[in-house]
């Protein structure tokens, strides 16, 4: 796919039957690297795929064309590697691979990586939840630490990381959940799977305590917590200060973040996201768009 320049979640399937129809708008939305419009209403049934219809070709996509839902279904079956999703991941980590080689003798350069479909792949989680997202099953899955890693990604981090690149991670997910994270994507834990990824570049997460360092991966803080980098105008600053206080939205939350990381000395030289969201909001020399077709996060 090309490139562009959690709070989690609101579930993919019903922006797709309004939103992913074979319109003409979304479709020049998409090539134009453009997030859709959700104010798009369908004038006819012709122009809304049907749910049903929708969820066989995400099976199809993702290579299990006979997978069952459901907590019974076949959830626990590996990622089908050879798939259409599995190729258009590797696709886009070779593309940023290459952007990242051809830069390395960039100083102080960083990556920066979203999560959940970035570099895991949620889709047992899908097909556990037959494509609706609740906190509860899905904080299960964090804890027990069940996602794979994206086709193509480890070995494009791992290259970077041999490159002399910084490695950041950045979630929508709560604080909450950093150790279950950190322990997927690199085994730190030995509980469940370990996607193979480095360990994160030290930095202070917080960005007020001298010598604070921890793997730099980034948490959503909770309301009323977030670190004083995002306390500005243009990002979290009418979030905090708010009565009462809410979330950040995405596109401020990370943009905010990339921004700190930035203001410590680094330079992001490519941005991965699975979410327009992920990406927007600048900071990065450059930013990929990973394939993700089940859900959609403004």
């Amino acid at each position: 796919m090309p490139s562009l320049t959690s709070m989690r979640r609101r579930p993919w399937l019903v922006v797709a039957s309004v939103v992913a129809a074979l319109s003409v708008a979304v479709a020049a939305a998409y090539a134009g690297n453009v997030a859709p419009s959700l104010s798009f209403t369908p004038n006819s049934e012709t122009q809304v795929t049907n749910i049903d219809i929708l969820r066989q070709q995400l099976k199809n996509y993702y290579g299990a064309p006979t997978a069952r839902t459901g907590s019974t279904g076949t959830w626990a079956d590996p990622l089908n590697l050879e798939s259409n999703y599995a190729n258009e991941a590797r696709s886009v980590a070779k593309d940023g691979g290459n952007w990242l080689a051809a830069r390395s003798n960039t100083e102080h350069k960083a990556i920066v990586l979203d999560v959940d479909d970035t570099t895991l792949t949620t889709w047992n989680y899908e097909l556990f939840s037959n494509w609706d997202f609740n906190p509860s099953t899905n904080g299960t899955f964090v804890t027990e630490e069940r996602f794979p890693a994206t086709p193509g990604m480890v070995e494009m981090v791992n290259q970077a990381a041999e490159l002399g690149y910084a490695v950041f991670f950045l979630t929508g997910r709560p604080q909450s959940q950093f150790d279950a994270t950190l322990g997927n994507l690199t085994g730190s834990d030995a509980i469940g799977v370990n996607a193979g990824y480095p360990t994160p570049t030290t930095i202070d997460v917080n960005g007020s305590l001298p010598g604070g360092t921890q793997p730099g991966l980034f948490t959503k803080p909770p309301i009323g917590s977030y670190p004083p980098y995002l306390d500005q105008a243009e990002f979290c600053g009418p979030s905090i200060h708010a009565t009462p206080a809410v979330s950040c939205p995405t596109i401020q939350y990370k943009s905010g973040v990339r921004a700190y990381i930035e203001s410590q000395g680094y330079e992001i030289v490519g941005n991965f996201g699975d979410q327009f969201s992920d990406l927007i909001g600048g900071f990065a020399d450059k930013t990929f768009k990973m394939p993700n077709p089940n859900y959609y996060l403004p």
